[in-house]
């Protein structure tokens, strides 16, 4: 599906979201002096895919599954690229003095070679300058090891991954659904606290081609990826410690992404969600009273000595028809662990297979276990 035909999907999908009683009014700027998400925007493309510099924070997501055209090799990726603002009042400002930009980047890229059971990860952090950069007005970025770019079609992304040991993933992705703004009123809600909202727009499966340089050879691989654009000002709210999140992909054609947002002591908070994304690309939600998130077991890091329930069930209400889902992902390589460069912030990202209540592989999906070492959230508020 063309990316500009898709777009014209938005405004629909925007208005079958229902509505809480429980809405809250952003406020117009943080305590700081950042713009908070406001509610009612939709995403213009190509324009929506660019930086939003003026927001404290920022970031573009991919995962996915691929595997070798030749011998079904397979390998899971994840990427990500922050961008966060320095003083709100200056976060508009480009300096052509590299060491005072006011715009810092940080780029995380991990490959898990599922066949081989080896996990490989690379962080970077860069000023604002030659070896960091976003556009606004398209997706075109380029942060250390992760660059992509819109395709000149206009029918999807190329991105190249480099990561340790000469290795390299050259990709194109193509959406398969429209993009979907999440949220009441198009506003993602990360807890009690107004301001901790954030404009989130995702593309839930994309048909991928490309290349993998193992260090040695060329192969050709194939697959689907998922794809998250999310802006906000102030991403969790104070009484947050951290957060478990999932994108699955059903054999069905049909996607289910949910997070579970922990309080202290695990306490799942009311904003907690579970959205399906039909065939059709259309949109249903429930809060967190109408699932659970089970842990059924642990792994623990023997770097970090962090233990991550890596192994879940998920239960949720469908509202369309009030059955009982349920969604087991069980990790196909269990040190999926992103330490980064300091170790001060570990987190478990990592591809899974999807298992219905009979135990019957219905699909794939990435998770990711965030916050779990502490300091997490005191970077996201």
């Amino acid at each position: 599906m063309k990316l500009m035909a898709a777009g014209c999907c938005i405004s629909l999908l925007l208005l079958v979201l229902p509505l809480s009683a429980d809405w809250i009014q952003p406020p117009m700027t943080t305590d700081k002096g950042y713009p908070v998400p406001q509610p009612d925007v939709l995403p213009v493309l190509p324009s929506a895919h660019g930086a939003h510099r003026a927001y404290a924070i920022e970031w573009w997501y991919w995962v996915g599954h691929l595997q070798t055209v030749a011998d079904g090799h397979k390998l899971g990726f994840q990427s990500t690229v922050f961008r966060l603002a320095g003083e709100a009042k200056q976060a508009l400002v480009r300096s052509r003095d590299a060491l005072a930009a006011n715009q810092m980047y940080m780029s995380h890229a991990a490959l898990s070679d599922v066949t081989a059971q080896v996990y490989t990860s690379t962080e970077r952090v860069y000023r604002e300058g030659w070896q960091a950069r976003s556009a606004t007005g398209q997706l075109d970025l380029s942060v250390g090891p992760i660059s992509a770019q819109e395709l000149p079609s206009q029918t999807g992304f190329s991105m190249t991954i480099r990561y340790p040991n000469q290795m390299e993933l050259r990709l194109k992705l193509y959406p398969l659904k429209p993009l979907i703004a999440f949220g009441e009123r198009g506003l993602s809600r990360k807890g009690a606290d107004a301001a901790a909202v954030s404009w989130y727009w995702t593309y839930p499966r994309l048909q991928v081609e490309g290349e993998w340089f193992d260090g040695s050879q060329t192969h050709a691989v194939e697959g689907l990826a998922w794809m998250d654009h999310e802006i906000s000002s102030s991403q969790l709210g104070s009484e947050m410690e951290g957060w478990d999140w999932t994108a699955i992909q059903l054999d069905d054609g049909t996607e289910v992404k949910a997070y579970r947002l922990r309080q202290a002591a695990g306490v799942s908070d009311p904003w907690s969600a579970v959205y399906w994304i039909d065939s059709a690309g259309q949109t249903r939600s429930v809060y967190a009273k109408d699932f659970s998130w089970q842990e059924d077991q642990h792994w623990t890091s023997p770097a970090s000595d962090v233990s991550y329930p890596s192994t879940i069930t998920i239960r949720a209400t469908d509202p369309r028809d009030g059955v009982i889902r349920t969604y087991k992902l069980r990790p196909l390589l269990e040190a999926q662990e992103f330490i980064g460069n300091t170790g001060s912030n570990p987190y478990w990202e990592g591809a899974c297979e999807v298992l219905d209540a009979n135990d019957q592989k219905i699909g794939r999906a990435y998770l990711e276990l965030a916050g779990y070492a502490g300091g997490l959230g005191q970077m996201l508020r």
